[in-house]
């Protein structure tokens, strides 16, 4: 990422990421990026944390996330001289997630830059910025249970800010990036043209370590952001109910920096992701890395989108012990599983691949 003055005159395509480096997805874009001498990529993020490493990003002012009112407005008026400073640099602008919304405005300040500068633009939607309740509850009895029920815990997700944030990248004219996950929320009559798009991880980074066919005791992990979202409660109880019978260990990764819970991922032998939404993320992608066999919930709605390889074994609420069990009494089945979760994001995940494919995707875009 450069670090040099602006200037136009070099003929490289400048590419400016921000405000959200959203599971490091932006930060592992732009390392892929870095091997295109005709691209030039300035990456801003809201957050830099131990949870979220950010090494090619550059930090926002960070009262952009505070919950003190005057903090906030005051690093909002901050961050607006930024933006408009590199959106007059920039070519093309790749917008993670969504608005950083002021209250009592009817338009974000933000979308009224973009919207004067005429920029050609993609947004990458990752998840409860765009996602519709109302949509998720007739096709998920998962969704509509938690979500009745006060468990599920992204309370601001709703259709209105859905079909909101929609529109206001409508009316800039950008184009969406689309995972598989989130293209049934994704308007039609709004967006016509998509791009779609994988997660990627740093492969490189992500040394497998196969389950062996030795392990008499083996390690589940599950890793739960958010309990109620990623159904920790049920895993809960299938692992109290298997321990009745089987001898196993179990660790739930919850509030832990990204190292500590990636070194508990590269020792386990299973592990689960989320029981509620009805796709995968980017954790999911990271234990298949990694080499293990890994349980999700896939929604068949959802996963029709999904390549015909994935090896995720699929479980929910009600089927989560019987799937569990399988792999907990098979050494064999996790070492083999595990084998295809890498062979799986060797070739759907790997960033060089992915790199260029983005690469081809400013190129049409300009």
């Amino acid at each position: 990422m450069s670090n040099t003055s602006d200037q136009h005159t070099d003929g490289r395509l400048k590419i400016l990421m921000l405000p959200h480096n959203v599971s490091s997805d932006m930060d592992y874009r732009v390392e892929a990026l870095l091997g295109y001498s005709d691209l030039e990529i300035r990456a801003y993020t809201t957050h830099v944390s131990k949870m979220i490493p950010s090494k090619h990003c550059r930090q926002l002012p960070a009262g952009l996330v505070s919950m003190n009112p005057f903090k906030r407005i005051v690093a909002y008026f901050k961050y607006l001289r930024i933006l408009k400073r590199e959106l007059e640099w920039a070519d093309i602008i790749h917008w993670y997630w969504d608005f950083n919304y002021i209250p009592l405005l009817r338009y974000p300040l933000e979308f009224r830059l973009l919207r004067n500068m005429k920029k050609k633009g993609l947004v990458m939607w990752c998840g409860s910025e765009i996602r519709n309740p109302d949509m998720d509850k007739e096709i998920n009895p998962y969704y509509r249970r938690e979500k009745e029920s006060g468990n599920y815990e992204y309370h601001f997700e709703s259709a209105e800010r859905s079909f909101r944030t929609q529109s206001l990248f409508h009316k800039l004219g950008f184009v969406p990036l689309e995972f598989i996950g989130m293209g049934h929320y994704i308007r039609r009559e709004l967006f016509p043209k998509r791009f779609r798009v994988y997660q990627v991880i740093g492969l490189q980074q992500y040394q497998p370590r196969f389950p062996s066919v030795d392990q008499k005791i083996p390690l589940v992990v599950h890793s739960a952001s958010r309990t109620g979202g990623k159904g920790t409660k049920y895993v809960l109880a299938a692992i109290e109910s298997l321990k009745r019978k089987y001898t196993f260990d179990f660790q739930l990764i919850h509030g832990m920096s990204k190292m500590e819970a990636l070194d508990w991922v590269a020792n386990c032998d299973v592990f689960i992701d989320q029981l509620i939404t009805g796709s995968h993320g980017t954790a999911a992608v990271e234990a298949m890395a990694l080499g293990k066999p890994v349980i999700c919930y896939i929604n068949p709605v959802i996963g029709q989108d999904y390549p015909k390889d994935i090896p995720i074994h699929n479980a929910n609420p009600d089927t989560i012990e019987q799937v569990l069990e399988k792999l907990i009494s098979d050494a064999a089945l996790r070492h083999q599983s595990g084998r295809s979760s890498r062979a799986y994001v060797e070739k759907y995940h790997d960033d060089a691949v992915n790199a260029e494919a983005l690469y081809r995707i400013y190129k049409q875009l300009v």
